[in-house]
């Protein structure tokens, strides 16, 4: 325990360093704001710039969205969408890193064991990116509640439960795929592809979802939207559990397995 919480402290030092505390919250501050504000604003830009009855027509075909509506958008263009790419990118290079410097060589040199560094690595990576991603809902909430109307509090927690297990999947493919591979731009395109191949599965529906893990975010903004999860929730959620805890124990393999340092 004192092994892992040494490095823990080192990284959060890395944190601070590389600044991912301050910029992370703050884009992720920026995106809970933008469907809201986008959202709410959009037909006086429309009025402002456009000229016409097809101006009015667009306007017309928007509708008065509910507060439900811009809430569930939020999640699915802004989070799902944008907010992926960006945890992967802050993630990509949490273990891939320390092995081409030479870090991991040292560091398995040490009295740590190889659960102690990866679980140290992805609680860290799992604390930055949650606690990044609580602010941008949060943020979310209030201006959609204050533009657009209520939106019930129990509803809200439960979604976001739904979503922040799908955030920690995708963040462990993450640091596995870090461990897997030496070059940051191969983490990122393979965390970014499986991200979004998950999510265009998850709108097939039928029963193959249980295994899904982006299915949860199609629950979450269901939840959002009906205050109701959708068939298979409780069991996607037990086997994406098991998904997070398998990448893991492939993650320590890597680990073990790879060479320590990068040659060139």
């Amino acid at each position: 325990m004192t092994h892992f919480s040494a490095l823990l402290g080192k990284e959060w030092l890395e944190q601070r360093r590389s600044l991912k505390i301050i910029w992370l919250p703050i884009v992720f501050a920026l995106l809970g704001l933008t469907q809201p504000m986008m959202m709410y604003f959009l037909p006086d830009i429309l009025k402002a710039f456009g000229t016409g009855s097809e101006t009015d027509q667009v306007i017309a075909l928007m509708g008065n969205q509910s507060a439900q509506e811009i809430m569930a958008q939020t999640l699915s263009s802004q989070f799902d969408q944008i907010g992926i790419i960006i945890i992967v990118v802050a993630a990509m290079a949490c273990i891939q890193s320390d092995r081409t410097r030479g870090m991991l060589a040292f560091i398995m040199t040490r009295p740590v064991t190889t659960v102690e560094y990866v679980l140290s690595k992805w609680v860290m990576q799992c604390l930055v990116g949650l606690g990044s991603l609580i602010v941008g809902y949060i943020l979310a909430s209030y201006y959609t509640y204050f533009l657009f109307g209520k939106i019930d509090i129990t509803t809200l927690i439960e979604s976001f439960l739904a979503y922040a297990l799908w955030f920690i999947f995708v963040i462990s493919l993450v640091v596995f795929a870090s461990a897997a591979f030496d070059s940051n731009a191969i983490v990122a395109m393979i965390s970014v592809f499986m991200a979004i191949l998950l999510g265009i599965i998850s709108g097939f529906g039928g029963v193959v979802q249980i295994f899904n893990p982006a299915y949860l975010s199609k629950n979450a903004a269901t939840f959002i939207m009906t205050g109701n999860g959708m068939d298979y929730f409780v069991a996607t959620i037990f086997i994406t559990i098991v998904w997070i805890i398998l990448l893991l124990i492939l993650t320590m393999l890597m680990v073990k397995i790879r060479p320590l340092q990068k040659t060139e």
